[in-house]
């Protein structure tokens, strides 16, 4: 993980969704995907180690939580993961908008 050693809010932020890949687990949790395979099917690019780390960091963060159901392991956004929402969903509006 990227440490700008800054106290600005924006650096702080840039340090946890600054990492490549991360905004889409986000976008995955997101959009409803709970477990590990659920969220691999829809970054197919991704590898299931980075995915893993990726998901272990937002994690320890505080974005997410594992809860267990059944014999399974799942993956639920946290109130703060939750605030990410609108985030997300403008750099999706953003992305689409530009010219390219």
């Amino acid at each position: 993980m990227t440490n700008y050693g800054q106290f600005c809010t924006v650096a702080r932020g840039s340090e946890i969704l600054g990492e490549r890949w991360t905004p889409l687990v986000v976008r995955e949790l997101l959009c409803g995907s709970t477990h590990f395979n659920d969220i691999r099917r829809g970054l197919p690019r991704m590898s299931a180690t980075l995915l893993a780390q990726r998901l272990k960091k937002l994690e320890e963060v505080g974005v997410l939580r594992r809860v267990q159901e059944g014999s399974h392991q799942a993956y639920v956004l946290t109130p703060a993961g939750e605030e990410l929402r609108p985030i997300i969903l403008a750099i999706g509006h953003w992305g689409g908008e530009m010219d390219w």
